[in-house]
């Protein structure tokens, strides 16, 4: 879908220009931006893991434990989506047509919507243990390496199943001899592929992220709890809290330009004009670069991240 957007409106529109600047030179602009966008979260991803690792502790509660699990399985999910789509995004931009064949073109999209769920339900997922944490502080549990790991692998099965109809329609077509990867389906299609996607993929999702936010924000600032707990776990579970409801708010904010631009695009609404070509690329390069930014968005905040990040670069320093 994106490449279709992308390419088809430079073909129809290489003969004008914007701003001064051609759709050529545009695109490279782009591709600049991709870049950085690869650059930074190569380097956030790759130390928000290794804090992530050099943080688990064997004595952590079950709620911490996991949630620590699903945060490198949401860094697993960006990385994926940083060094392969974000890569091949980078690559679109510098040709006018689709040059990197089929397999590229079925893998890519289809990806792109595996990843983008698959971070999707582990936030989903991590909300609702801040709401256990928040909302029922003395629950008490115990979660193995082998249940964590089947929690992350649900995640991305899920992500997965609402990548099948990219895997299925994603084709390459070629016309007036450029190529273009391209999203091929009927109207009928066209219709269920919505209704699975923001129907039934995402909407049930965030009313429940609705009501568990409401339910914490009830209990860690307005003294609704039914336990009350210290200070200090409860300035805990209020920063805790505001991390992931901003990792989470930045994702969607970040993704709901390019699922219009998607459902514009499958609708046939999307006007081929070089106005629309900037527009529809700066969605998408908003939307692409919040694999880099959830590492940002952790640093700032968090004082426990903080902390990990100068262990690590402690112990780099010392050797």
């Amino acid at each position: 879908m994106l490449n279709t957007t992308i390419n088809t409106t430079s073909h129809h529109a290489s003969s004008y220009s914007f701003a001064g600047l051609s759709i050529m030179q545009i695109k490279y602009i782009f591709a600049s931006f991709s870049g950085i966008i690869l650059l930074v979260g190569s380097v956030g991803n790759i130390l928000m893991l290794l804090v992530l690792i050099g943080s688990q502790r064997s004595n952590a509660g079950a709620i911490s434990t996991l949630t620590s699990a699903l945060m490198i399985n949401l860094t697993i999910s960006d990385m994926v989506f940083l060094f392969y789509n974000v890569t091949v995004l980078l690559v679109s931009f510098v040709f006018e047509d689709w040059r990197m064949g089929v397999a590229v073109c079925v893998s890519s999209q289809s990806m792109s919507m595996w990843t983008m769920f698959c971070s999707f339900y582990t936030m989903v997922a991590i909300s609702i243990l801040r709401y256990i944490a928040a909302v029922h502080p003395t629950y008490g549990c115990t979660v193995s390496r082998t249940q964590r790991l089947v929690i992350c692998l649900t995640t991305w099965i899920m992500g997965f199943a609402v990548s099948i109809p990219n895997w299925m329609h994603q084709v390459v077509v070629k016309v007036e001899e450029a190529n273009y990867c391209m999203l091929l389906m009927t109207s009928q299609q066209t219709f269920l592929y919505f209704v699975l996607f923001g129907g039934v993929a995402f909407l049930p999702f965030v009313i429940l992220l609705l009501v568990c936010y409401f339910r914490i924000v009830q209990s860690l600032w307005f003294g609704r709890m039914l336990a009350a707990p210290s200070s200090g776990h409860l300035q805990h579970n209020q920063k805790a809290t505001i991390i992931i409801l901003a990792v989470l708010m930045v994702f969607v904010i970040m993704w709901i330009p390019c699922s219009v631009v998607i459902f514009l695009s499958a609708s046939h609404i999307l006007a081929q004009t070089p106005a629309a070509f900037i527009v529809t690329n700066l969605s998408f390069v908003l939307a692409y670069s919040n694999c880099s930014v959830s590492p940002i968005i952790c640093f700032s905040l968090s004082d426990q991240f903080q902390a990990g990040l100068r262990k690590l670069f402690q112990r780099a320093g010392s050797r």
